[in-house]
């Protein structure tokens, strides 16, 4: 039996999607930060794509990755030491700026000289006030529905 390829499509959007990209290591972390943006932008149908809770087996890791950026409405990378040069970060970072997303890093105990190349063009946030991006992406959402 051949196994169907993902749909390179896109899809109708519903809500607002934010991709999360981290390494495995901030696996905690990025589960954390998904089911607070999930919980606090429920009013605003905004939904985050994390790999261990979106991805299912026998799906297409790489595509699913793909395919979910390129539908992301934003990417935000968790960026700590230990992700900061991790191979599969920096390709979803890569991915994301070719697409032309928002790109919004944030920042986990780095010095500024510590981060990749890629992100310096970018406003990053400081991870202490992520608060005051959950805000951000809650506008941003609204902003969105408003157009619909």
């Amino acid at each position: 039996m051949k196994r169907k390829r993902n749909d390179a499509t896109p899809k109708p959007k519903l809500g607002y999607l934010v991709f999360i990209s981290h390494s495995a290591r901030d696996q905690w972390l990025a589960r954390q930060m998904a089911r607070v943006i999930e919980s606090k932008g429920r009013q605003h149908r905004v939904k985050s794509f994390l790999d261990e809770k979106d991805i299912e087996s026998g799906d297409h890791i790489h595509e699913s990755i793909r395919d979910s950026i390129r539908g992301c409405d934003e990417f935000m990378v968790l960026l700590t030491r230990r992700s900061a040069s991790r191979a599969w970060v920096l390709i979803e970072m890569g991915a994301a700026w070719v697409l032309r997303k928002r790109v919004v890093a944030v920042i986990e105990d780095m010095t500024p000289e510590e981060l990749p190349d890629i992100i310096f063009p970018y406003k990053a946030v400081d991870i202490n006030k992520f608060d005051e991006y959950l805000n951000e992406i809650m506008r941003r959402a609204k902003k969105k529905r408003g157009k619909a």
